[in-house]
């Protein structure tokens, strides 16, 4: 799930100018939602959503997948790294997720970070709550499937309250969210 570096990101500071880049507006508007990521992908999906594969560690912030990171977390030292799938009762997987999580916040945060449900509304029932900003929006390879797949992708900054708490990279499944750019002349 480390594919951010070969990414074709759309976004800086017109997302909103990137997000119109997709040709699907189901896509778009699950690019621009400002949070509630599963709630939207339930809705998708028609079906209750749920963690698949999941793997965290404790990491240097210098060492983890999202290389913007460690700038945009302010340097915070050790953190969580996390790596999940949200999968649908068939097990089919809707999206596949890095999130790089501080540790020197709130230990409520921390043990979401280190839990086993949906992130979101883990944070949320646990009373975690901040804005969240968008940081990139793109296109970039499908981690389930060859090379050659593209899917698209957004990485947010989770905050909790003002300050930041976490990078999200979501990257959809192109077999179910449909990553493909307007061509050239239609923008």
């Amino acid at each position: 799930m480390t594919t951010t570096e070969r990414t074709t990101g759309f976004a800086g500071p017109d997302s909103a100018g990137a997000i119109a880049r997709f040709a699907c507006p189901a896509t778009r508007l699950l690019l621009a939602g400002d949070g509630l990521t599963t709630t939207s992908l339930q809705a998708w999906a028609r079906a209750p959503l749920r963690v698949g594969a999941l793997q965290w560690r404790v990491s240097d912030d210098r060492d983890t997948p999202l290389a913007m990171a460690p700038a945009v977390l302010g340097g915070s030292g050790r953190v969580v790294v996390r790596g999940s799938t949200l999968v649908d009762p068939a097990g089919t997987v809707w999206s596949a997720n890095v999130v790089v999580g501080r540790l020197d916040l709130d230990a409520r945060a921390t043990a979401c970070l280190k839990g086993d449900g949906p992130l979101g509304p883990e944070l949320h029932r646990a009373g975690v709550r901040g804005p969240r900003s968008l940081l990139d929006i793109g296109r970039t390879p499908w981690p389930l499937a060859g090379a050659g797949t593209p899917a698209a992708y957004r990485i947010c900054l989770l905050r909790h309250g003002t300050k930041p708490l976490g990078v999200v990279r979501e990257i959809f499944n192109p077999a179910l969210i449909d990553p493909r750019p307007l061509p050239e002349r239609a923008r």
